[in-house]
């Protein structure tokens, strides 16, 4: 009787360690299906025309000037599906629904490759990215509000205007020139377009951010906080300051 009873109490214990072994396996398969992250899928947006480019998600932006318009999308699938691309006055608009529950959800990596013959503005709102390596216009606007960044190699225009709300930052990086630059910065961000000359310079900045630039012509300045201005060139200047900021030729 007692030989029947460890023999039942044996078998018992191999049935619960087989149990635990197969929850323990469910649960390493069900993590995993929920950590790998999914095949990133191409998908093109037919839009009307624009000229202006809001984002207003966390991706990476590229924007090349080009003859012939068009919209690609990389995502994974599931995010795809939320992305929606439209045009208001001219501006695609970036953007997920106005769903809370799904912006609290991780979408993973998203990149937009984006062509367009004419490129009068571009925002960023939130963490996203736009870059491009050459941009020529007229009039050109710039808008940071929140991390995000927009990066420029090379610039031609005849006016550009930046502005920034946040930690974000504008970047004018290789080289370009416009006849008036006119930058606003509010916040920890800076705008960076020490090697892009402008004859027509005038800085607002009210917060901790820096902003550089070049210009052989005029500089007008006005900053109140921890914000300073440095300037390369040889440009008359005209400079308002209150605070610990300054204005400093480099």
């Amino acid at each position: 009787m007692q030989n029947s009873n460890s023999k039942n109490k044996s078998k018992q214990l191999k049935v619960k360690i087989m149990n635990s072994k197969i929850s323990y396996l469910a649960i390493l398969l069900v993590a995993f299906l929920f950590t790998t992250p999914l095949q990133a899928k191409e998908e093109m947006r037919e839009v009307s025309a624009f000229s202006k480019i809001a984002l207003r998600i966390s991706a990476k932006v590229y924007v090349v000037q080009g003859e012939r318009q068009s919209v690609k999308i990389v995502a994974e699938p599931e995010t795809l599906e939320e992305i929606i691309t439209e045009v208001k006055d001219r501006t695609l608009n970036i953007r997920y629904p106005n769903n809370n529950i799904f912006r609290n959800w991780n979408p993973g990596k998203v990149e937009v490759y984006i062509t367009v013959p004419e490129v009068d503005g571009l925002t960023v709102s939130g963490s996203g990215d736009i870059e491009s390596e050459h941009i020529k216009t007229r009039i050109l606007d710039l808008a940071v509000s929140g991390s995000g960044n927009i990066t420029i190699e090379t610039l031609s225009a005849e006016k550009v205007d930046a502005a920034i709300s946040g930690s974000g930052n504008v970047r004018l990086n290789n080289g370009g020139v416009a006849d008036e630059l006119k930058a606003r910065i509010s916040g920890s961000g800076n705008v960076n377009a020490s090697g892009f000359e402008a004859q027509k310079v005038d800085v607002q900045t009210s917060g901790s951010g820096n902003c550089y630039v070049t210009s052989n012509g005029s500089l007008n300045v006005r900053v109140s906080g921890s914000g300073s201005v440095y300037y390369s060139g040889n440009p008359s200047i005209d400079s308002s300051i209150s605070g610990s900021g300054k204005v400093k030729k480099r």
